[in-house]
């Protein structure tokens, strides 16, 4: 084992809570390919959770709103706190008057500053179970992590652009321009012709006579 390695003091690391069964549930789950919701559902069953906190963004209280009825359907009993809990305003923030209403990527952002800290604390108080976010900003999702007490699962990562599916951008011509993987659409075949291997030349070949 290289030095520093945690498994060198694996009582110091290992959970405490029992993971008997988990292989299982597991493969059940990869079994079904279900959706990251469902997931969700299966593993708080699984690890008998009983209350679910949710970290929300405003932007996103409609999606919130629909996953709050799926996990109540499933018999959890949910806590939902909202980013601009505490309700500070930006000026009290100190965040210039021209960032007040609309940010410079010309958003709607409002007079209230978002609270990640106090989304955290608040379900803290509940004693959640598990905590899910939905839509927090780059950095605030970070910050609430840091100080909610409960294991913590990500359901939506905000991404404006893209649907709120960020990889959606590494998996089209378009996130392989922004990337600079190949130099343009036009060009890709000839960039795929410089980096594609003599057998996966021949196996392409080849399922295409079979199709």
């Amino acid at each position: 084992m290289p030095t520093g390695c945690p498994e060198q003091d694996r009582d110091k690391y290992s959970e405490a809570e029992p993971v008997a069964g988990f292989l299982d549930y597991a493969a059940r789950v990869r079994g079904q390919e279900t959706d990251r919701i469902s997931e969700l559902i299966e593993y708080a069953t699984f690890r008998g959770v009983k209350t679910i906190g949710i970290a929300g963004c405003v932007g996103l209280h409609d999606e919130l709103r629909v996953i709050t009825d799926r996990f109540k359907d499933a018999g959890f009993v949910v806590n939902n706190i909202m980013c601009k809990a505490g309700s500070l305003t930006k000026k009290e923030m100190g965040v210039p008057s021209s960032n007040r209403m609309t940010a410079e990527t010309g958003y709607s952002i409002g007079v209230v500053a978002c609270n990640p800290v106090a989304q955290a604390l608040l379900l803290n108080k509940q004693q959640t179970d598990l905590n899910c976010i939905i839509g927090l900003c780059v950095g605030h999702d970070s910050v609430f992590v840091k100080h909610s007490e409960a294991p913590v699962v990500t359901l939506i990562a905000k991404d404006r652009t893209n649907a709120h599916n960020p990889a959606s951008v590494l998996n089209s011509f378009y996130g392989d321009n922004f990337f600079h993987r190949r130099p343009s659409p036009e060009g890709a075949s000839k960039f795929n012709a410089r980096r594609i291997k003599p057998i996966d030349l021949i196996r392409m070949i080849r399922a295409k006579r079979r199709g």
